[in-house]
């Protein structure tokens, strides 16, 4: 008996091919993006490209940017006056951070002013922490030998001073290397850097946090399970012959099409508008900084409108292929999850080995996050994102064209009378 229950049960099993799929296939995908996606194991500062401005005169700044490049970091040197001109090559993406100098060649260490440093306020955090870490190395190893070389003085032979006035010398002495190694103590415990973020525009603006990637990741993320809905009126339908009657009404696959997408579409930016003001005003809360939108909040909708066009073509597309619910959620679900994955949804795209990053950049989910971010963090206005709205558009275009196409066919051919 407990054999013959076994054996129908494997066959059982044998036959649910999603419910296979579900169980080996989608982990499997899942489990080598995600350990590609971590496996970057270089130095995030190696190849960085940045910019380094400071006094002509000041020799110090040659043997720093000497010291960058021995560790495999591009640096151009700029004197004082080309400074405009630097923050115009960072604000085009021709560097990566914008380092100056503010300090003259004669500065006295005590009067050591912190470097500043300018950035995007899209840079890598990882990448950041990594180049200030080498930065702040490299930078107080030459302030340091260059301090120690001015004070050097010429040595005092003891042995050749009268008896009675070594204990001075040898107090005087104490006393100004106990002098030197203080300044020294006290320009340690300085910041060596301070930053600024310049947005594309020129304006200075906030430091970036975290929130600023999670909301709106998972904003598109969740925009995109509108296929879940979706997938299930159109399996219901095929069920109940709904489309048996939709054929006999003689209705344009165009306008079932429009009328089907339209209610998921405001639901759509029910959605988009919810995780806002969640982000702006349940966050802190919970003690975490509110998600703030910089500029007008039009460029915001057309970015809606561009993400749940593309959500919605895929919906549709993947609901006409699928020809059950646990189709749609493996053909579905599974092409969602593994384009979070691969468009830095899950894992910033930063953190990827740069083939990983290119891969992701196939992603509409990271076309919808970049666009974002453009938004977010370089308040770049509506030129700044058309790339991405035009890719948004285009996929949401190819995927609904299939689905109509697709959709026609079938109230053609699986009609039952």
């Amino acid at each position: 008996m407990i054999l013959a229950s076994l054996i129908k049960e494997l066959k059982l099993l044998g036959h649910d091919l999603h419910g296979l799929a579900v169980l080996f296939v989608l982990p499997v995908a899942f489990m080598l993006i995600m350990s590609v996606a971590l496996s970057r194991d270089a130095d995030p500062h190696i190849n960085s490209h940045i910019v380094l401005v400071g006094a002509a005169d000041n020799g110090l700044n040659a043997d720093f940017a000497a010291a960058l490049r021995e560790v495999q970091i591009a640096v151009d040197t700029l004197p004082e006056s080309d400074l405009t001109q630097a923050q115009a090559a960072l604000r085009q993406g021709r560097y990566q951070m914008l380092v100056h100098n503010p300090n003259a060649a004669a500065a006295a260490l005590a009067d050591e002013q912190p470097l500043q440093l300018q950035l995007p306020p899209d840079t890598e955090p990882s990448w950041l922490l990594a180049m200030k870490g080498v930065l702040r190395q490299h930078y107080t190893a030459t302030r340091l030998n260059a301090y120690f070389a001015a004070a050097k003085a010429e040595p005092v032979h003891v042995d050749a001073v009268p008896a009675p006035l070594r204990k001075t010398v040898n107090n005087a002495v104490a006393e100004a290397t106990r002098s030197r190694f203080d300044v020294v103590g006290d320009y340690l415990a300085r910041p060596v850097f301070a930053e600024t973020y310049i947005s594309r525009a020129g304006e200075a603006v906030e430091k970036p946090n975290s929130v600023q990637h999670s909301v709106p990741a998972w904003l598109v993320f969740g925009m995109f399970f509108i296929m879940i809905p979706l997938s299930n009126v159109m399996a219901l339908e095929r069920q109940t012959n709904t489309i048996t009657r939709l054929r006999l009404a003689r209705a344009p696959a165009t306008t079932l099409v429009a009328a089907k997408l339209l209610p998921y579409f405001l639901i759509n930016q029910l959605q988009f508008v919810v995780m806002l003001l969640l982000g702006r005003y349940l966050l802190p809360l919970l003690g975490v900084p509110p998600l703030l939108l910089n500029g007008p909040l039009w460029p915001y909708a057309l970015l809606a409108v561009a993400v749940s066009l593309a959500a919605l073509g895929y919906a549709l597309l993947v609901s006409v292929l699928a020809k059950s619910t646990e189709h749609a959620v493996v053909l579905g679900g599974g092409g969602i999850i593994i384009m979070a994955a691969l468009g830095g949804i899950m894992v910033p795209a930063y953190v990827m080995p740069e083939a990983m990053q290119a891969l992701a950049r196939l992603s509409p989910m990271a076309w919808g996050l970049d666009a974002f971010q453009q938004l977010l963090l370089n308040r770049a206005g509506v030129g700044g994102i058309a790339a991405y709205l035009q890719l948004l558009l285009l996929f949401a275009a190819a995927c609904l064209l299939s689905a109509v196409w697709l959709y026609r066919r079938q109230l053609a051919t699986q009609v039952r009378f």
